[in-house]
Order: C-alpha cells, then structure tokens, then sequence
C-alpha cells in the first residue's frame, strides 16, 4: 500500500486503542514493530521509520511501539523535542505514539498463540529494531519474529526470521534508511530530518577521529541531508549558553548534531536511580555450568568524577545496589562517559563500575578477573575504593561502546 508520512503518523492515533480491544485481528494482519528498551534516539527513530516502511510494503499498516514507559520520556530530552516537532509538522502528536505500558503485550501476543480447541484468528508479525533478539523480558515475543533491522552483536537467535538485516554500522537508522530508500528514492522532509538525527548523533556528525561512521552511515547521510527542509536562518539559541532553549529549527547537520547533543547531555539534573535507569539494557546469560545471570548495563552521559562529586561514592553505591535488587540482576555494569577536565583540556573518557548480586559474589571474582584480562583494558579508579560488591574502573579503551562490552561480558560469563 502506498501512504505519505503524513498520513501514516495521522494513523498513530488509533493503535493504542485497536491493541487494547478484545480482537485486535479484527482488521486483519498485525504488525508491530519493537525497538530496543534503552528506547534512545535511535531506537525510537528506527521503530517509527521501519513501521512506516513496513506499511508501504503490505497492506496494512504497521504499528511501532516504543519500547520504554512513557513516563521515560521525560529523561531523553532530545526524544521528546525530535519527536514533538516530527509528529507536529506531520499532523499527529507525541500523545498518538504507542509505548510498552500503554498496551498489556503479553495479553496481545496470547490472543494469537495457538492453544488446543482454539483457531488463531488472524495472523502476527513482529518486527525488531536496534536490537536482534528479544529481552529477557520479552522471550514470548520469540516465536513470532519475523524480521530483524539492527546494527550489534548477531545473538544468532530468531534465526527463522525471514529478514536479519544486521550489520554493525554506527546508527540503526542508517539501515532503515537504505531499506527505505531501495522503495522510495525520494521522501518526506520531515522523515528525512528524523531519521538523519540519531545517525549524525551515533556517528559523532561522522566524525573520523570518533570512528563510529562506516560507508553505510554516510550514504545515509548523503541521500537524506539533501532532503531536509532546512532553516533559512540560523536559530536563536546559542551552543554556548547551556541554559539557552534548543531548537532543532536549524541550517546545517552540524547544527542538527549540537542540538541534539546538547539536549542528550542534559543529565546533571537526573537522580542517581534515573541516571541508571535513562539508558539501560538487559540479558539473560548462562554460565558454564547452565546456571542463568540477570545481566543489566546502564549508560550514564556523565562521568564518574562528575557524579561522585555530586553525589558521593555511598549514594552511587548505595543506587547501584538498589538498582540491582529492583531488576533483580546477577551482575550490574555501569558505562560512565564524556568529556572531563585532564590538564586543563577537556577530554572524552570512559569509566566503569562492576556490580555483584549477593548470590553471584562466589563467581566475582572469576568474572571481574576476566574483564580486566579482556582488550577493554581497565584499571582502577584513583581515589574510589568501592565496596565488596560495587568495584570502580578506568576504561581506557574509549571506542568500546555497550555494542561492544557487553558480548565481552558474555563470553567472560559464559567461560566461568
């Protein structure tokens, strides 16, 4: 079916309410599509933009579903802003967009499951972006997978999905971009900006010294910058002024690209709990011996010496802590970054912090020993001690993202 952008964000409206009625098949096949649940720019940006080209492709439309609580929203800034003026300038609203506790999902993928004496009425496709298999959380979703658009680690799960794009490009939105583009050569200004602005933040502005950017990423970028419908004078607030406004009315990617980093760098506001909570992911990992970890990473867009001199080691310690027993987690890492003070010089950094359930501390050490071996090369943190179960580290191999870390991770737990 062909439809504008225009027109499939209008049709937003009606997703949340088809997907909580008794027979959400009653018009016909359901396709719905999943980002990752740190739900960053990216994530949401790839959800939205695939659902659309889903819907050019079949007959019916696709529905995205933002795979976060809504009320997260409120600490990814440069979601909200993208979002809003996206939606805004198409004729919907952020309201419209589906979030995963808009709708009981469990509730949905059963009315579809077939079970004896019962015939499945319709017919369900799940779609995954940004990430290539589903959570430890969403393990149900598994066996209706049916496309896969992502740029990490192939977990070589869902493998009887008919489509496994994934290839370790910078943005998960550069791949959606050139599915996109092999259907329409031209698009809508509006999808053109949305989907440029989680590839120029995952690439640093394609930056060569941050070495994120593959051919890929820029071909993106190059068929999608001559797209957008750019302002015609330069906006009013200063990249200078942290307390000025953002906006992304702008003249250039390098302006797109200081917007939306400076509205990602807002967290100095945020408290411990949602520093960890912002920008997190989660795993189930077995250990030699078959036993199952509850694996949580957060990415946190603040350095550790930034953070412990605003809060203090304990208070970390004591989140962490907290954080674990909430998720119930085995192992907790914590990726701290940007740029920090060295020498005058204000330079990018990473530091990591390694946090133990109470039940995992006899296979601790084993673990910890493991990532320090590992090409991450870490060392301690100067001046933090830790605690038995929360240990502090320098992460000197900067270039190693989550994407990165955590199939580290997993092969350290999987040899112990």
């Amino acid at each position: 079916m062909t439809v504008s952008f225009s027109s499939f964000v209008k049709s937003l409206a009606v997703n949340t309410a088809r997907l909580s009625s008794a027979n959400p098949w009653a018009t016909g096949k359901l396709t719905l599509v999943l980002g990752n649940e740190s739900a960053d720019l990216d994530s949401m940006v790839s959800s939205i933009s695939l659902a659309y080209t889903l819907t050019q492709a079949g007959s019916v439309p696709a529905i995205p579903i933002i795979n976060a609580p809504r009320s997260d929203l409120s600490l990814r800034p440069d979601c909200n802003l993208l979002l809003t003026t996206t939606l805004a300038a198409s004729g919907g609203s952020l309201q419209d967009l589906t979030f995963i506790d808009d709708i009981d999902l469990p509730s949905v993928i059963e009315k579809y499951t077939p079970a004896e004496n019962y015939v499945v009425p319709g017919q369900l496709e799940v779609w995954l972006t940004d990430h290539n298999a589903p959570t430890s959380t969403q393990m149900f979703l598994e066996p209706f997978v049916r496309g896969i658009v992502d740029h990490h680690v192939d977990e070589r799960r869902c493998l009887d999905a008919g489509t496994r794009d994934i290839e370790m490009v910078g943005s998960c939105a550069s791949l959606v971009a050139r599915m996109l583009r092999e259907r329409e050569p031209l698009i809508d200004p509006v999808l053109a900006k949305m989907l440029l602005s989680p590839v120029l933040i995952d690439t640093a502005n394609l930056s060569p010294t941050a070495n994120k950017a593959t051919d890929v990423d820029r071909a993106a970028v190059a068929w999608l910058m001559p797209q957008v419908q750019w302002a015609l004078v330069p906006a009013t607030s200063s990249d200078e002024d942290a307390d000025s406004p953002v906006s992304l009315d702008v003249q250039n990617t390098t302006e797109l690209y200081r917007a939306l980093d400076k509205l990602k760098g807002q967290v100095s506001d945020l408290s411990a709990r949602d520093l960890l909570r912002k920008d997190y992911k989660q795993w189930l990992v077995s250990d030699r011996s078959g036993l199952q970890w509850n694996v949580g990473i957060s990415s946190v867009g603040y350095r550790l010496k930034k953070w412990v001199k605003r809060d203090g080691q304990d208070t970390i310690v004591t989140a962490i802590d907290q954080w674990i027993d909430e998720r119930q987690l085995d192992i907790a890492l914590v990726m701290t970054h940007g740029k920090a003070k060295q020498k005058g010089v204000k330079t990018y950094g990473r530091d990591l912090a390694v946090a133990f359930s109470e039940r995992r501390m006899d296979k601790s050490a084993n673990v910890t020993a493991g990532l320090i071996a590992s090409d991450l090369k870490l060392s301690g943190f100067a001046g933090l001690q830790g605690t038995e179960r929360v240990r502090f580290y320098e992460q000197q191999k900067i270039e190693a993202s989550r994407k990165q870390v955590f199939p580290v991770l997993k092969g350290v737990i999987e040899s112990v």
